[in-house]
Parts: C-alpha cells; structure tokens; sequence
C-alpha cells in the first residue's frame, strides 16, 4: 500500500508542477499593465500641468494689458486690436500703433523669450472697446502639439 500510496502522491506533484510558473507569468503581465496605466496617467499629467501654465501665462498678459489702460484710462479706445466678430485666434500677424499695445505683443508672442506663449505671434490677438468702456481682452496661443489654438478671454470695464 505504501507503495501506490507514493505513487499517487508523485502524480499529483507532477500535475502542479507548472502552476507556480504560470501564477509568477500571470503576476508579472499584471503588474506590466499597472505600470504601463502610471506610465499614461503620468503622461496626461504632465500634459494638463502644461496647459494649465499656458493658461496661467494668457491670464497674466490680459491683465497686464488691462492694468496698462487703468492707468491711462483717459485714452482706453486707443488700445484696441483687430476688433470684429470671429477674428481673435484667427491666423495672421499682429500690429498696433499704440507703443504700448506694441511692446505687449512683443512680449506676448517674443520668440525664445521665458513666458512667451507659444504659437501667439501666428495668432490674432485682440483687444475690443465697447461703449461705457468695458474691455474684451482675447490672448491666443498653440502648441506645436496642439491641433488647435487655445483662447483665454477677460472682460473688465475701466472706469475714467
């Protein structure tokens, strides 16, 4: 008996003996795909950090553009820029007579500069004027990986 008894315990070692690699191959094709999903998440972080200092970049040059006709606001219809319906982020070059509208875009679209956002300088920008003096600012930007420009808008009124 002991005999059988040893012979059917072989068969049964024999039957398991490719299980333990077959869990260790499973395990690593787990963790190889949790790697592979950090990997993606830490890719489309860094994505949406760009974006959002981009965006934080397009907040700071409309401001500084509004702080500029605060303090001149006696002259606030000189600062427009390509006012019309559908021109802002439009393709084409900018220009404006305003010495300082002129030295913001300079800054906004300044090639190789830190802070310059990238695709402005291909981009219209524009500055409208309405009645009461209430100011539409529209700063445009693209990335080279961007299909398409990205706009940041603000709106104040600037009381003279």
């Amino acid at each position: 008996m002991s005999a059988a008894y040893r012979s059917g315990a072989r068969k049964g070692r024999d039957a398991q003996s490719g299980a333990m690699l077959l869990e260790a191959l499973i395990a690593m094709l787990l963790f190889s795909i949790a790697i592979l999903g950090l990997a993606g998440l830490q890719a489309r972080g860094i994505e949406v950090v760009r974006d959002a200092e981009y965006r934080a970049q397009a907040s700071h040059f409309a401001n500084q553009i509004v702080g500029h006709m605060w303090a001149d606001r006696f002259n606030v219809p000189l600062y427009a820029l390509n006012s019309g319906a559908g021109v802002a982020c439009t393709a084409g070059a900018n220009a404006s007579l305003n010495p300082v509208v002129a030295d913001w875009l300079n800054g906004l679209s300044g090639a190789g500069v830190a802070g310059a956002l990238p695709g402005a300088a291909n981009l219209q920008q524009q500055i409208e004027v309405a009645p009461g003096n209430v100011v539409t600012v529209t700063v445009c930007w693209q990335a080279p990986q961007d299909a398409a420009p990205h706009a940041f808008t603000l709106t104040a009124q600037v009381q003279g």
